[in-house]
């Protein structure tokens, strides 16, 4: 049961005479597992909401409303999604390479299918079981984000340690017969689950299209922190061309829109990235899969649409090795709008994860502060260094601290269009 907190003005749950401490039993008779229930029923039509009163009994109420209106309840944290936790040992598992002392936070592995649909968390759905699978069909929770890695079994098993994970593919077919959409990606080992693994893995992926929408490859991320783990390769330029070479003709076989390399495959091999219209709805943008394209596009639409200034202003922008080609790019076109701005680009070798690791969102300020000094007045980082919704780093630095340290006033960019609009808004302070 779920204690009601707070209840709109002039909601349905206002209508019927609910009172702030009832509590919410469960709907057509079976009991509320967490909120999603309630978010699931509160669009239905007709239901019967079960309810026992602060004063003891228990009522049924037949409702019959429009699916636009709410019942306008609040529930306590009892209904709170507590996360499930992951029952994996995956050999290339980014949470066991990472260093002591970071955030808590951090260190928690989750496995949770009500995540993913959420927040877009990607599960390898090895700690459910059929009731789940009907929960999940029951309350329509579509999309979800599946991590696949491989389809043959004895590979999975082996990959993730965990037999149940082998059996991802009976239940993604389980769900696509039902009208679950589901997005995958599929981490890739060199030596492992590439080559003719990856090819068959592909093959079983688009039998369950359209249901499976899109996948992305991913190359995995190795720290320096990989102590007493199962011994794990990545690719280097000509093998990730093998496989840039593969997954492309793959997805033109298919059709196009269905798999990707992520743009760090495309750095490591040195190839020209695909264009912005390529990458579709942009689906697995978080996984790395045409962020650099949209990036790109963004900001010279951004750029077309600004005045451009003729003040003499320096700037820097912290970034990690693999998009420095691209920021130097851009930054390039910025002279002519911007001719008197200098924009210093300090690219951060990753020594706190190890410098395998080249991305931006993996930077620390243990490592800017190393490396950089005699830092302009503004400083450009990008939103991705941050723990979403707050100013906090992933080393425990926050945003203030790291301005301390550089003497310099950090701003924050979600991206092309935001780095443009930051550039035109400093060179009209002061």
């Amino acid at each position: 049961m779920a204690k009601i907190t707070a209840i709109d003005k002039g909601s349905i749950g206002e209508e019927l005479g609910l009172e702030v401490g009832d509590e919410l039993i469960g709907f057509n008779g079976e009991k509320i597992v967490d909120i999603l229930d309630y978010v699931y029923y509160d669009s239905q039509e007709f239901f019967t909401l079960n309810i026992k009163a602060k004063q003891g009994e228990t009522v049924d109420i037949e409702i019959e409303k429009d699916e636009s209106e709410t019942l306008g309840l609040t529930l306590d944290e009892s209904v709170e999604l507590e996360p499930m936790r992951c029952k994996n040992k995956c050999a290339f598992c980014f949470v066991d390479q990472l260093p002591k002392g970071m955030r808590e936070t951090l260190y928690v592995k989750d496995d949770d299918y009500r995540l993913s649909f959420v927040s877009g968390n990607y599960v390898t759905l090895s700690n459910i079981g059929q009731k789940e699978l009907d929960r999940i069909v029951k309350l329509h929770l579509s999309p979800l984000y599946i991590s696949v890695h491989a389809y043959d079994k004895d590979v999975k098993t082996k990959l993730v340690a965990n037999p149940e994970s082998a059996k991802v593919f009976e239940k993604m077919t389980y769900l696509a017969r039902r009208g679950i959409l589901m997005h995958t990606q599929i981490v890739l080992c060199k030596d492992f689950n590439d080559g003719d693994i990856l090819r068959q893995t592909l093959d079983e992926l688009y039998k369950l299209s359209p249901m499976v929408q899109t996948v992305a490859i991913i190359p995995v991320g190795l720290t320096c922190h990989r102590q007493e783990l199962y011994p794990v390769k990545t690719f280097d330029k000509d093998s990730s061309g093998q496989i840039i070479d593969m997954v492309e003709k793959f997805n033109a076989e298919a059709g196009g829109n269905f798999c990707w390399c992520s743009d760090e495959f495309y750095i490591k091999a040195e190839r020209h990235l695909p264009s912005y219209v390529e990458y579709g709805d942009f689906c697995q943008i978080e996984n790395g899969v045409g962020l650099c394209a949209e990036f790109v596009n963004s900001f010279d639409e951004a750029l077309s649409q600004v005045n451009g200034s003729d003040k003499l202003l320096e700037i820097a922008v912290i970034t990690g090795q693999s998009f420095k080609g691209i920021l130097a790019q851009c930054v390039s076109r910025l002279k002519d709008k911007y001719p008197n701005v200098t924009v210093r680009i300090c690219d951060i070798y990753n020594d706190f994860f190890g410098r395998t690791i080249t991305v931006s969102g993996l930077i620390t300020p243990t490592d800017i502060i190393k490396q950089v000094k005699d830092m302009p007045k503004y400083t450009i980082i990008p939103s991705t260094m941050l723990r979403e919704f707050t100013d906090t780093f992933l080393d425990g630095y926050t945003v203030p601290r790291l301005e301390e340290e550089l003497k310099s006033a950090i701003k924050v960019s979600q991206g092309g269009e935001s780095f443009v609009k930051l550039i035109d808004e400093l060179t009209r302070l002061d």
